[in-house]
């Protein structure tokens, strides 16, 4: 269970979720996200790799630096699709781990590139939640601000499909410090769910996955 039931808290009504009850189909988001990331990868990838090879295997040494150039070229894209492809990865044990609920509407608090500053109504001022999408995509999705499917715990984290667009995008909270005390409070089943969806401990937002 969420941290914030059970505590009394009056809020906002919730919001009526715009499709089905049971929630979108997160496996289909996920193959398509990695889908996403591979086409990403193979529109520049294999090119530099090609050029790399080719240098590499012609023996022009005039030619040395398009080498380097397509040796650094595919390095990097594997670099990035490695660390798009484990946000996806890190959205799917979450959602392999808690089940997905609406939640909404959301205030956009900030944005900073493709990081993305925002609060759950249910929350409380306080409680701003740092999200990430995991194609490094910069904006805001359209319609978040109506809810997301979110699934996970408030203190750890967790993650959510935005509605109509399908954007995927990974959630902790920003002052995680804050909410050390609620999370040692939680209890052990719910310490180890956390664990089981790697949201027990705080991940670093500013790993990017290439533009």
């Amino acid at each position: 269970m969420n941290d914030r039931k059970g505590e009394g808290h009056v809020g906002p009504q919730p919001v009526q979720p715009p499709h089905g009850s049971d929630g979108p189909d997160f496996r289909g988001v996920l193959r398509h996200h990695y889908a996403s990331a591979f086409k990403r990868f193979a529109r520049l990838g294999f090119i530099f790799l090609a050029v790399w090879l080719l240098v590499y295997y012609s023996g022009i040494d005039y030619l040395f630096l398009l080498g380097v150039v397509g040796c650094l070229g595919f390095i990097f894209n594997v670099i990035f699709l490695w660390s798009r492809v484990l946000w996806i990865l890190k959205c799917s044990r979450v959602f392999h781990t808690y089940p997905l609920e609406f939640r909404g509407p959301i205030t956009k608090v900030n944005r900073d590139r493709e990081l993305l500053f925002l609060r759950f109504a249910d929350q409380g001022n306080e409680a701003n939640m740092l999200a990430k999408s995991p194609l490094a995509r910069q904006g805001w999705p359209e319609g978040i601000s109506d809810g997301v499917w979110f699934a996970g715990d408030d203190p750890f984290g967790g993650a959510a499909i935005v509605p109509g667009s399908g954007e995927l995008l990974f959630m902790q909270p920003n002052a995680w410090k804050l909410f050390a005390e609620k999370r040692k409070n939680a209890g052990e089943e719910r310490n180890k769910r956390a664990w089981r969806a790697w949201i027990r401990w705080r991940v670093t937002f500013r790993l990017r996955g290439g533009t």
